[in-house]
């Protein structure tokens, strides 16, 4: 359930950087980009913590954790990037 939530969290951050990309009107004539190009490193740090959490306070391994850390990174970066070639 955990890794559910974290994996929206994701989602809602990307979501909320491209909102503000474009009401602000970041990064020039391409909003799109520029959120996609902002929320990469954010979410990497975030799904990194999520990661050191697990391991540090969870008490798993970190070949315990790889698989879950794949899925919190990956699912919504592969759709930012999605976004980010679909918008081009």
């Amino acid at each position: 359930m955990h890794t559910l939530k974290v994996i929206a969290a994701g989602f809602a951050l990307l979501g909320a950087l491209h909102f503000l990309s474009r009401r602000l009107k970041l990064g020039g004539g391409d909003p799109t980009g520029f959120a996609v190009k902002l929320f990469l490193p954010l979410w990497l740090v975030a799904s990194l913590v999520n990661l050191w959490v697990g391991v540090s306070r969870a008490g798993y391994t970190v070949l315990q954790e790889m698989p879950f850390f794949s899925l919190v990174f990956g699912l919504p970066a592969a759709f930012a990037i999605l976004l980010f070639l679909r918008f081009r």
